[in-house]
C-alpha cells in the first residue's frame, strides 16, 4: 500500500505538468502553447498559436471536467491513509475494490479530457476566425498525458497485487480421515 501512496502522490504532481500543446502546423518555428491540468481546468490567457498579421488576440480555453484528473488521485490518497488494515477492516476491503476501479476510470477520463479540450480550443479559436482551421492547428500530447496514463496503470497493477496478497486463502476441503469416521 505504501507504493500506491507514492504513485498517487506523483499523479497529483503530474497534473501540473504539460498535458497538451497547441501550435500552428504550417509554421515550423511555432513552439506552441503548452497546457497543464490547472490551465486546462481554469483557463489561462494565451496569444493565438498562429500569426494573423497585427492581430494579437487572447483566448482562454477551459474545461472543468479536467478537475476529475486531480480529484480522483487526491481521494484515493486520502483513502489509502484512512484505510488501515488493522483499524478499519471494512473500509480497507472497500478500498481494495476502489483501487481497481479508479485507475481505469482515470485512464478513460484523460482520453475524454483530450477530446473535450481539443473541442474547447477549436471553439474558442473559431470565435476569432470565421474559417475552418482544424487543418492548421496541431495538437500534440506532452509528457504529463503519457505519465498520467503510465502512473495510473502502475497504481492499478499494485492494486491487483495488493488484492491477491491480502485476499484470504481458499477454503480447504475436509480431510479424508474425517469423512471415513
Amino acid at each position: 500500500m505504501r507504493l500506491i501512496k507514492i504513485f498517487l502522490f506523483f499523479l497529483i504532481i503530474i497534473f501540473f505538468l504539460p498535458f497538451f500543446s497547441v501550435s500552428c502546423a504550417n509554421n515550423p518555428q511555432d513552439k506552441g502553447i503548452n497546457f497543464n491540468g490547472i490551465e486546462m481546468a481554469t483557463g489561462k490567457d494565451h496569444e493565438l498559436p498562429f500569426n494573423m498579421g497585427n492581430m494579437k488576440e487572447h483566448w482562454k480555453p477551459r474545461h472543468l471536467f479536467v478537475f476529475v484528473l486531480i480529484i480522483s488521485p487526491v481521494i484515493l490518497l486520502i483513502l489509502s491513509f484512512l484505510a488501515n488494515k488493522n483499524k478499519n477492516k471494512l473500509l480497507y476491503n472497500y478500498c481494495k475494490y476502489i483501487f481497481f476501479i479508479m485507475p481505469v476510470f482515470n485512464i478513460f477520463a484523460v482520453f475524454i479530457v483530450r477530446h473535450a479540450f481539443k473541442t474547447a480550443v477549436l471553439k474558442e479559436i473559431r470565435a476569432y476566425i470565421d474559417s475552418d482551421i482544424t487543418s492548421v492547428l496541431k495538437f500534440d500530447i506532452k509528457s504529463g498525458f503519457i505519465l498520467y496514463i503510465i502512473f495510473n496503470a502502475v497504481v492499478f497493477g499494485f492494486a491487483v497485487i495488493n488484492y491477491f496478497i491480502d485476499s484470504p486463502s481458499p477454503v480447504q476441503p475436509e480431510s479424508s480421515s474425517r469423512q471415513a469416521s
